[in-house]
């Protein structure tokens, strides 16, 4: 595999990030938590390096998403919510 991360890992940046899940050749692909410096998380699908297909991201503020994501991007079906109860 080159050296590369393949399979299930556990990686950790200076900062405090990590990701815990799938990798193929090097990158995030498949299942896995990201988790940001800040405290938000993300719960879902990852393909090459990116956050792509079904996933929960829950920010620090309180705020969730739960639905669809392309490239990073909320995209397609979903519900959003606020702390105060709010839901789009």
């Amino acid at each position: 595999m080159d050296d590369k991360q393949h399979g299930n890992g556990y990686e950790t940046w200076p900062d405090g990030a990590s990701y815990r899940g799938a990798y193929v050749d090097g990158k995030k692909h498949g299942n896995g938590t990201f988790t940001w410096a800040d405290g938000s998380t993300y719960v879902g699908s990852f393909i090459d390096n990116n956050i792509q297909g079904h996933g929960v991201y829950n920010w620090k503020d309180g705020r969730e998403f739960k639905g669809d994501w392309i490239n990073n991007k909320m995209q397609g079906k979903g519900v959003f919510e606020w702390p105060d109860g709010r839901k789009y």
